[in-house]
């Protein structure tokens, strides 16, 4: 058949090849031939050629159409717009059956994501694509490459060396799972990434991108930047809060102020707070503690100890119901209330000196003690020698030390009542409990960290 004008095309259409029961529909064509090969009929289109289906609308510069077979080939400026607003643009372009083959400079257009490849396999009725080559994937978020992938809907699984760049966050896996309209990634396989100075790696993740961004990964996560470093089993992160949790086994190193290292089953960390909950316990240069509870003040470095605390600062372990901590300044100040004890390491009989009172004070200075204060029914007892005890009690008893941190002088205010006896055998004040076993290990190598 010879080429006819458009107008005739259009009639022929109408009558011919309009039918309601044809799954593809020629909308659209400034020519055409009908012309038999090998036993088909095939219609060749040329010139802003539009074909249309119940899934979209197919455009080209050319196309072969096999109208008996429901195939046809679609050459150069190849486009497909499905009903959901899901574009696809090619060089080329192999269609059977609602299965669609686009090679050739691929992108595909969902909402504000565009992704590029070399070829993709697409089913237009379920809306799912399969690519097996690089691609490049950019969203409003930021841009990520791999080396395959499919998508269905609004869901993409890119494949193979996944990389996210985004404004704020970087991103490595085997396995990302995004989902466009909640612009947020699944990581099944977990794998590393960087964001606000941390780099951290763990074994899955979910990463969300828009509205309240949040980041929280699990599977045992590692971290670290340039003046910290943690572990737990999962971590979450909310950015625009600032703030974070660590929970499972959490541990955080910290050196940017105060050289501090914390345990707990859960760590919180805020603008203006931290907390560490569940067998919680601290470590600094200058002293270290353990309890149940460990919250703290960030802006004014001001910490209170809860649950079954002890702490431990050079040769002395101190025990009470509450602590308060303050690092504001030039040192440590600590308080302790409520049955404070205070005591060193036993020796080989068991014998320790201790005090005992209702409160105490004391002052931390070049991580070392400085003075301490016990105050409120104070009593103290000592052990001069290998046979010999002596008990004391007043108001308010006072030890000062010297620059290096060894005690130098002892006073009672007002004069105690009490002396020396003859009593070789460990005794106790109230309060007393050896917790020695419960220290963390040695700070000094943290000293040069701060």
């Amino acid at each position: 058949m010879a080429p006819i004008n458009r107008l005739l095309a259009g009639l022929l259409l109408l009558s011919a090849w309009g039918a309601a029961s044809q799954s593809l529909q020629l909308k659209r064509a400034d020519k055409f031939t009908v012309v038999n090969a090998y036993g088909r009929s095939v219609t060749k289109l040329r010139g802003n050629v539009k074909l249309s289906s119940a899934d979209g609308v197919f455009s080209c510069d050319s196309a072969d159409w096999f109208r008996a077979e429901n195939r046809f080939f679609a050459y150069s400026n190849v486009r497909f717009t499905g009903r959901s607003g899901t574009s696809v643009r090619a060089k080329n372009l192999e269609y059977l059956n609602g299965e669609s083959y686009f090679s050739g400079g691929v992108t595909v257009r969902d909402g504000e994501q565009t992704l590029q490849t070399a070829s993709l396999r697409y089913d237009t009725k379920a809306q799912r694509g399969i690519f097996s080559q690089r691609a490049t994937v950019t969203t409003a978020d930021g841009s990520l490459t791999c080396r395959r992938g499919d998508f269905s809907g609004g869901t993409y699984r890119f494949l193979g060396e996944v990389r996210w760049n985004g404004e704020k966050e970087r991103m490595y896996s085997e396995t990302v799972e995004y989902r466009t309209a909640q612009r947020s990634a699944y990581l099944p396989q977990g794998g590393s990434l960087a964001t606000e100075g941390d780099s951290v790696v763990f074994g899955t993740g979910n990463v969300v991108l828009s509205g309240q961004r949040s980041i929280q990964l699990g599977g045992g996560v590692r971290g670290w930047g340039a003046t910290r470093v943690f572990s737990s089993m999962e971590w979450s992160r909310w950015p625009d809060e600032d703030r974070s949790t660590w929970t499972g086994a959490a541990y955080l190193m910290d050196w940017e102020k105060d050289s501090t290292e914390l345990w707990a089953d859960r760590l919180r960390i805020t603008k203006d707070s931290v907390s560490a909950r569940g067998n919680a316990m601290v470590r600094m240069p200058s002293w270290s503690g353990r309890a149940d509870r460990w919250l703290g003040r960030r802006p004014d470095s001001s910490y209170v100890l809860e649950g079954n605390p002890v702490i431990w600062s050079g040769s002395y372990q101190i025990l009470a119901q509450t602590f308060h901590v303050s690092q504001l300044g030039p040192g440590d100040s600590l308080w302790a209330v409520n049955g404070v004890h205070l005591g060193t390491q036993a020796d080989s009989t068991g014998r320790s000196d201790q005090m005992a009172a209702e409160q105490l004070r004391a002052r931390i200075r070049n991580q070392k003690m400085e003075v301490m204060d016990l105050e409120t029914n104070a009593q103290a007892l000592f052990y001069p020698d290998a046979r010999m005890a002596s008990t004391m009690k007043s108001a308010r008893i006072q030890l000062t030390f010297l620059p290096n941190g060894e005690l130098d002088e002892v006073r009672f205010y007002p004069s105690p009542n009490g002396g020396a006896v003859n009593d070789a055998k460990p005794s106790f004040l109230p309060g007393y409990l050896d917790r020695w076993g419960e220290r963390p290990a040695s700070t000094e190598a943290m000293s040069g960290l701060k």
